[in-house]
């Protein structure tokens, strides 16, 4: 009797599934305990997987952490990216508009993980996530910011590295106010508003002033005069010299 070989396919789902359960636990496992005060066989528990299979996929603790970390970082950048590629408008603010929303709204839905993520950065450089992870994540920004520029709607003398940090520390900061009130007795705070007024702050402070337009428009329109004036003056000049 012919024993039927294995699919690989199949084979390889499953390795990914039970990756993915590990990460999933592990992620849950480090919020609610901190890094220090996380253990494997908790993380394997939850897992539905013995602790020593843990270690075939993730040689410590802390390489497991990295993993945690990158896939945060890595999946946010990705959903960052499908907001800007799925919106309908090309208004800078409107898309501006949209990465707020996005941001704000992550930023409150993970505030336990991404506190640990930040405390992890400040307090144990091997579980630290790299800066190439933030700055990948941060580049969404970037690439729209450098969009309005060349789209004539922002000020060319504008400072990027600026305006990220006035986007990214008003939102967060933000985030935590709204996430800390939640459950409290305090006037709900929403994120609606918050949002309003980045794209306000934006606008006021980044826009190109229409006057400004107008009168580079009325500019280019004199500067056009001027040179078919000079083109009629240059043909009936050839017109007067001997052939």
């Amino acid at each position: 009797m012919t024993t039927k070989a294995a699919n690989p396919e199949t084979q390889r789902a499953k390795l990914e599934r039970k990756e993915r359960a590990i990460l999933e636990a592990a992620r849950g496992v480090f919020v609610e305990h901190g890094f220090d005060g996380a253990r494997m066989s908790e993380i394997a528990r939850r897992a539905s997987i013995g602790e020593g299979t843990i270690y075939s996929y993730y040689e410590s603790k802390a390489e497991l952490m990295l993993a945690v970390l990158q896939q945060f970082w890595d999946g946010l950048t990705l959903e960052a990216e499908a907001v800007m590629a799925s919106a309908q408008v090309d208004d800078f603010f409107e898309r501006l508009q949209a990465l707020a929303e996005y941001h704000l709204g992550t930023v409150i839905a993970n505030a336990d993980f991404i506190n640990l993520t930040f405390a992890l950065r400040r307090n144990n450089s091997e579980v630290s996530v790299s800066r190439d992870h933030l700055r990948h994540y941060v580049a969404v920004f970037d690439s729209l910011f450098r969009r309005g520029q060349d789209r004539g709607e922002l000020r060319r003398d504008a400072v990027l590295w600026q305006a990220r940090d006035i986007f990214y520390g008003t939102l967060e900061y933000s985030a935590r106010s709204i996430e800390m009130t939640m459950d409290t007795d305090r006037t709900e705070r929403l994120q609606g508003p918050v949002v309003d007024e980045m794209i306000s702050l934006f606008h006021s402070h980044y826009a190109v002033a229409y006057d400004t337009i107008e009168t580079d428009r009325v500019t280019l329109d004199s500067l056009s005069s001027k040179l078919d004036q000079l083109s009629e003056q240059f043909d009936a000049l050839a017109r007067r010299l001997p052939q």
